[in-house]
């Protein structure tokens, strides 16, 4: 009796030990992937090494240890199959073989046996519902195997009969309870990984619309949306989707996780979650497996919008191949107006040099109005040296809207369309018009032509900036045609891009 307690309980120190190590996501995940992942060898240097543990805690006895080396290599046997088996028992039997003693080489035969009798129950043990009950009765006679094959080996038969009536009764009740004790943590683990994994998937669930919306639309808004949806999800005070860096946070009782968002070629940026209490152990889990769902859906933004991006590219280049007429009329206005007023010439060429610098080298996705006014300016100053007093235009535009960004060329075709369909009594009147509505900024291009009649055909030009307009905003900009009193062509675009008096930049990067 003194055996089998003093046996017990340095069993159940271990798996005290085990138990405590298993408090930790990491250790959980990696217990779990180890019975589960399908990794025989694995599992069988594990099982070999839990087998010399148990041959380390055992209790010597005349020359033999009473010990439950057998654990270790059952539940790898039973997990892994003959090659768990083989691998674990090599380990495992070798140790115990070189330690000597009468019994050395019986109870190195008997580990072998135990686990090769173990592995020809596997397929049942992996079918039952009841593995814990399963994985201890079969230790138990896999134990008696093992008893049996050290009786028939161990010399002199006096010996063998005292060695195994001592050891039978620990070494079969430790060896039950170690392998029962394995097969209950490995259970307790799954379902604590099923758990938190149902729980992943559940609030991942509860962000997919936002993520959507995000992938479809990466604005500023919709990015701050997700991530404000992702900290009530986590139950934290405050997360943040930072493209550019992971910033610091100097409160002082502020506990703050920064998991960096990877992609192939390098990194998308930041997952910051910020919290006034310290985060438990299932929040922080749920942190990083959430941070991998972000990591999809700012992949797939990134895809969508360099998607965007190339196919905006191809727009405008074929914009700037629209108007090869407007170059030759220009050369020829340029060549006529050398021999009759050489002032009028340079300045003329002057402004065709800017608006093609601007059309062939402009390369952001957005520019401020500032500038898209200012090719304008330099368009329309060519067209009054051309048509002369005919032509009248009047540009409004508040010193405040200046520096919203809008797409570059998106006004230059309807002006084009303006002046060349804009004509009435011998005179062409252009007015271009910016304005805010709401969180909109509104652009409007008139004209005191004969307006357009509800059959009649959009040009190519007119027909891209609708095509461009839907590429880069979806359904957040419009445009209208209105005829009265000629025509008043209106776009509506969101005001979302940075301000700043240089040009614009990429949209606004930290959304919290």
């Amino acid at each position: 009796m003194y055996l089998v307690i003093t046996l017990f309980s340095r069993m159940t120190l271990l798996g005290v030990i085990i138990f405590f190590f298993l408090q930790f996501y990491k250790t959980k995940k990696s217990f779990v992937k180890l019975f589960e992942g399908n990794k025989p060898l694995t599992l069988g240097f594990f099982g070999g090494i839990f087998g010399i543990i148990g041959t380390i805690l055992g209790l010597p006895y005349k020359g033999t240890i009473i010990n439950y080396r057998d654990m270790g290599v059952i539940v790898a046997s039973l997990y892994g199959g003959l090659p768990a088996t083989l691998l674990s028992c090599s380990i495992a039997s070798t140790h115990r073989f070189l330690l000597g003693g009468p019994s050395g080489l019986a109870c190195s035969i008997g580990t072998l046996c135990a686990g090769v009798f173990s592995s020809f129950f596997r397929k049942s043990f992996m079918r039952s519902n009841e593995k814990v009950i399963f994985g201890c009765l079969l230790s138990a006679v896999s134990e008696l195997v093992h008893l049996f094959v050290a009786y028939l080996i161990i010399t002199p038969r006096s010996l063998a009969v005292d060695i195994v009536s001592n050891a039978l009764m620990p070494m079969v009740i430790t060896n039950a309870f170690g392998v029962a004790l394995i097969l209950a943590l490995t259970k307790y683990t799954e379902q604590a990984i099923k758990i938190a994994s149902s729980q992943v998937f559940a609030a991942t669930l509860g962000i997919v619309e936002d993520a959507i919306r995000v992938v479809e639309d990466p604005k500023s808004e919709n990015l701050v949306r997700f991530a404000h949806k992702i900290s009530l999800v986590l139950d934290v005070d405050e997360v943040v989707i930072d493209l550019n860096s992971c910033p610091a946070v100097n409160e002082n009782n502020i506990t703050k996780i920064c998991v960096p968002l990877m992609a192939k070629n390098g990194a998308l940026g930041n997952l910051i979650v910020i919290n006034n209490a310290r985060f438990q152990e299932e929040q922080i889990m749920m942190i990083k497996e959430i941070a991998k769902f972000v990591e999809i859906v700012m992949l797939a933004a990134k895809a969508v919008r360099e998607a965007i991006l190339a196919r905006e590219a191809q727009m405008r280049d074929f914009m700037s191949k629209l108007g090869p007429h407007f170059l030759f009329n220009t050369l020829a206005s340029i060549r006529y107006l050398v021999k009759t007023d050489q002032n009028s010439a340079v300045k003329m060429i002057d402004e065709l040099s800017e608006l093609l610098r601007y059309y062939f080298k402009k390369k952001e996705p957005l520019v401020t109005l500032d500038e898209e006014i200012r090719i304008i300016e330099c368009y329309l100053s060519i067209m009054k040296l051309r048509y002369g007093e005919a032509l009248i235009y009047q540009i409004d535009v508040p010193e405040d809207l200046k520096y919203h960004c809008i797409p570059p060329m998106i006004l230059q075709p309807i002006v084009e369309n303006a002046i060349e369909h804009g004509e009435k009594d011998g005179r062409i009147i252009v007015k271009i018009e910016a304005a805010q509505k709401d969180e909109n900024l509104i652009l409007k291009v008139c004209d005191k032509g004969n307006g357009m009649k509800s059959d009649s055909k959009k040009g190519i030009g007119m027909m891209l900036v609708e095509a461009r307009l839907k590429n880069i905003y979806s359904d957040r900009a419009k445009i209208e045609y209105k005829s009265k009193n000629g025509l008043n062509v209106i776009i509506s675009i969101p005001m979302e891009g940075i301000h700043d008096k240089g040009s614009c930049f990429r949209r606004r990067a930290t959304c919290t």
